[in-house]
């Protein structure tokens, strides 16, 4: 049985999940710069987690960007700026998928849930690149 393919949304579609993905960075943003410890221990990771602040700064840059480009090509810049900051997240997050993490299973959803954010952002970068 073949994988389903997600389907590339519609400009208007990828400006409004944008604008969405925009709010959520800057979430996270705030939690990564604010509590890094917490969240470096939610995921059983390193007691050094100083450098989650240097990612809730590049999540901040990037989610404000998202707002600093209503429409044409600079936003979808931004959305691959994402992509690239997600695979930054995904070298971050392999260590605390090591067998021997007693939190292994909140770093797995974790992966889960940026496998998805990946997949969305490409999709949403791809509907709002030029063609």
């Amino acid at each position: 049985m073949p994988l389903p393919v997600p389907a590339i949304p519609s400009k208007r579609q990828a400006e409004r999940l944008a604008t969405g993905l925009g709010f959520a960075q800057l979430a996270l943003a705030a939690f990564e710069l604010a509590r890094p410890g917490a969240l470096s221990k939610s995921l059983g990771l390193d007691q050094n987690h100083t450098f989650l602040k240097g990612f809730g700064a590049r999540e901040m840059a990037t989610g404000a960007g998202l707002f600093g480009w209503r429409r044409g090509r600079g936003r979808s810049l931004w959305i691959w700026a994402r992509v690239a900051g997600d695979l930054a997240d995904a070298w971050a997050l392999a260590p605390a998928l090591r067998r021997d993490n007693p939190q292994r299973h909140v770093a797995l959803a974790a992966a889960g849930v940026l496998a998805a954010v990946v997949v969305i952002d490409i999709l949403c970068a791809r509907a709002l690149d030029d063609r």
